[in-house]
């Protein structure tokens, strides 16, 4: 069929998803109250892969532009103009990827990690174990466990000792709390299980830099990024059919 959407060929590909969609509003070819196409056939037609479109669609959704109906689909809810929008689009706009924050993270962390199985002070791994522990008491909890998430993380940057990293460490993290990031990353917590996977992986972390081993920590810190990134975008970001929800194309005029 022929699709109104025009191929996306930008670095940063969500931001051009998301002024499509505004300029499809615009040009009145969506409207209040339209379905999306589902996410298989939308990123085909837009010729992207699974994670920037998620993160488009998590994007329209901070704007108010379209919700999310559960297993029905995304809706165009409004359209935009105000004061709150722009300024909105504007934050978003300068915001940085999720996609490259994981990216950025799986080769930072790993490191990290690494040395902080070399170099950590006794003081350091008590209060990583307070975050881990309280990180159990909060697993039904999603916003709280977000936040002790990103307390672990950081408290891994403490303890490789290095100042450096850690203010690298320091800008992630500040990323991490940020609306677009919290959008997804709340879409990727609220699945059953999930915190309570992530938690047994923080554990596996923590006991691999608390016995000095530099080789597990790395590899627990990696698997546990690339455990996030597949929940989050269905592995390494990359289109994969096999993944998504087998649809009909939906028809727009």
């Amino acid at each position: 069929m022929n699709s109104i959407f025009e191929k996306v060929r930008t670095k940063k590909v969500y931001m051009e998803i998301v002024e499509q969609i505004q300029n499809l509003i615009k040009e009145g070819r969506l409207k209040k109250g339209d379905k999306l196409p589902p996410e298989r056939v939308l990123a085909e037609q837009l010729g992207v892969s699974r994670a920037p479109l998620r993160e488009a669609q998590a994007a329209l959704e901070i704007l108010g532009v379209i919700e999310s109906r559960g297993g029905r689909g995304n809706f165009i809810i409004n359209t935009f103009g105000s004061a709150y929008y722009l300024q909105q689009f504007k934050e978003l706009k300068q915001g940085e990827s999720p996609l490259e924050l994981l990216e950025a993270r799986k080769v930072m962390e790993v490191e990290i990690a690494g040395f902080a199985a070399e170099r950590h002070s006794p003081e350091e791994i008590r209060k990583l174990e307070s975050i881990v522990g309280r990180m159990e008491k909060v697993v039904h909890n999603v916003s709280e466990f977000m936040e002790l998430n990103r307390r672990f993380h950081l408290g891994i940057a403490v303890a490789a000792n290095n100042s450096v990293l850690y203010q690298m460490m320091k800008y992630i993290v500040n990323e991490l709390n940020k609306k677009l990031w919290i959008k997804l990353d709340e879409k990727a917590l609220v699945l059953p299980g999930r915190t309570k996977k992530y938690f047994h992986q923080h554990c596996k972390i923590l006991e691999a830099i608390k016995a000095k081993n530099r080789v597990e920590a790395r590899e627990a810190t990696l698997d546990h990024l690339v455990s996030f990134e597949t929940d989050l975008f269905g592995g390494n970001g990359v289109f994969n059919d096999s993944l998504l929800e087998k649809q009909n194309p939906i028809h727009l005029s």
